[in-house]
C-alpha cells in the first residue's frame, strides 16, 4: 500500500514565487503545511494575500524575527520533512536548516553560481553572466549548496528591469512546481556548483545606480545600466545636477527601418537601417 503519512513542509515564503509556493503546496495531497515564516510586517511583499491564503486554510503564520526568538517552542515542534525558502530575504541559521527532516530547499532567482546575493537579475546583464533561476540544498554558506534543478531565463536587449524581474519571477514559479514532485518521491539528485561563480552585495548595486557625471561610458553600458534599473517610468538610477538630484529612467523600443522624427528639423531623421 502506499505511504499516506503526509509531507511536512515549512515555508519560508515572500513576494509573488512564495505565494505561488504556498498555494501549490496546499494542493498537494500528500503535503501538510502547518505553518509558514514570513517577512517582518515592515518589509513584506504580498503579505496580505499570503495571510488570506493562510486563513483559509488554517496555516500559522509566524514572522522570522519570532521565529528566531522562540525557536524551541514554535519551530522545532512543526518536524517539518523540508524547509523550503522562496524569495526569503532573511538568512535561515543551522538550526533552521537541521530541523527539516529530510532536506531544506531554496529557490534561488539566480543561474548558480553567478549572481548570488541581491540584484541578480541586473548584474547578469551588467556583467554578461547567464540569467536563470536555480533550486539548491541550503547550507550556511549562502546561496552556496549543491543545485538540485535550474533554468536560464532570456533576456532581450531591450528589457528593462520590470521585464527582466517578471521573467524570473514566471520562471521561478515553473521551476519549483516542476521540480517538485521529485522531492517529494525522493527520485531528486544534486550536484556540486561548478566554481565559486560571483556574489554581489546591495552597496555594490547602489554605488553603479548612483551615476557619476564625469564618468565615461560606452553607449551600450549606458542604455545597460538605464534600463536594467527601470521600472516603469521609475528610473532606479539616480543623478546630481547643480546641486539637485534627480533619478533616470529609459525606454527602447524597436524602430527597423522607419525614420524617427523629432521636433525642429526640416527632414525626418532616419535611422542607420533605413535607405
Amino acid at each position: 500500500m502506499p505511504d499516506a503519512t503526509p509531507i511536512i513542509v515549512l515555508p519560508c515564503i515572500d513576494n509573488v514565487p512564495g505565494l505561488e509556493v504556498l498555494r501549490y503546496l496546499l494542493s498537494r495531497e500528500k503535503v501538510r503545511v502547518p505553518a509558514v515564516i514570513v517577512h517582518p510586517a515592515h518589509n513584506v511583499v504580498c503579505g496580505e494575500e499570503i495571510a488570506a491564503l493562510c486563513a483559509e486554510h488554517g496555516v500559522e503564520m509566524i514572522d522570522i524575527q519570532t521565529a528566531r526568538a522562540e525557536f524551541d517552542a514554535k519551530i522545532r515542534p512543526l518536524a517539518p520533512d523540508f524547509v523550503v525558502s522562496i524569495y526569503f530575504d532573511y538568512i535561515l541559521n543551522v538550526r533552521f536548516l537541521q530541523v527539516a527532516r529530510r532536506d531544506s530547499i531554496n529557490l534561488h532567482p539566480g543561474y548558480l553560481p553567478y549572481n548570488k546575493g541581491f540584484y541578480y537579475y541586473a548584474w547578469a546583464e551588467l556583467d554578461g553572466t547567464p540569467a536563470g533561476v536555480s533550486i539548491h540544498r541550503m547550507v550556511s554558506e549562502v546561496d552556496a549548496g549543491p543545485i538540485i534543478s535550474q533554468s536560464r531565463v532570456r533576456v532581450d536587449k531591450a528589457d528593462t528591469g520590470v521585464v527582466i524581474y517578471d521573467k524570473h519571477v514566471r520562471e521561478s514559479i515553473r521551476l519549483f512546481q516542476a521540480t517538485w514532485p521529485s522531492l517529494e518521491d525522493q527520485s531528486y539528485h544534486v550536484f556540486p556548483q561548478r566554481h565559486k561563480g560571483t556574489f554581489k552585495k546591495i552597496a555594490q548595486a547602489n554605488a553603479v545606480r548612483e551615476l557619476d557625471p564625469d564618468q565615461r561610458y560606452t553607449a551600450r553600458e549606458f542604455v545597460d545600466l538605464l534600463r536594467v534599473f527601470t521600472f516603469g517610468e521609475r528610473g532606479g538610477c539616480t543623478i546630481e545636477l547643480d546641486g539637485k538630484r534627480y533619478s533616470v529612467a529609459v525606454s527602447l523600443s524597436e524602430v527597423g527601418e522607419q525614420t524617427v522624427v523629432i521636433p525642429g528639423t526640416r527632414e525626418p531623421l532616419r535611422t542607420k537601417t533605413s535607405r
